[in-house]
This record gives C-alpha cells, structure tokens and sequence, in this order.
C-alpha cells in the first residue's frame, strides 16, 4: 500500500468514517475506492489528487479526534490510579 493510500486509510478509521463516505467526498464510487486500497488496480494520478485534496481537509479533524482520545485515556488512568490507591488505603486500615 502507497504512503498515500495508508494515510489516507489511517485518517478515515481515526474519523471512523466508512469507504463510502470517503468515496463520496472524493466524488468517486465505494467500489472504486475499495480497489485502490486494496491494489486491485494502480493509484492513477487523478486518484492521488483526490486523495491528497481529501486528506488536507480531514486531517486536521482526525488530529483533533485523536487528541481527545489520548485526554480522555489520560484522564481514565489518573481516576484508576486514584481508585488504586484508595484501594490500597483500605488494605491497610484493615491490617
């Protein structure tokens, strides 16, 4: 798979968008966009255009998906790690 192709299939499962939505955008058919991903047939350079114009305007919507998972896992670690310790307070005062 072309640099191109993987970026561009790593922002649309970060967005959690389907083929088909992305091929919609693209102005291309699922079935089109499916072949090229899975390189049933070459990446033609039109194809590549409508790829590397798609990716500029959803970029920065799959960086801002991830950031608030990573906050949201952060912020998940810090109540267990709380949780944790309270846990293990109450070991202690049982002892």
């Amino acid at each position: 798979m072309s640099d191109l192709i993987a970026e561009v299939e790593n922002v649309r499962q970060s967005a959690r968008m389907s083929q088909t939505e992305v091929a919609h955008q693209m102005g291309i058919s699922q079935g089109q966009y499916s072949k090229v991903v899975a390189n049933r047939v070459p990446l033609a350079p039109k194809m590549a255009a409508k790829m590397k114009a798609w990716l500029e305007q959803n970029e920065s919507t799959a960086v801002s998906i991830d950031r608030e998972i990573l906050e949201k896992c952060i912020e998940l670690m810090h109540l267990l790690r709380a949780r944790v310790e309270a846990a293990e307070e109450t070991d202690k005062k049982s002892d």
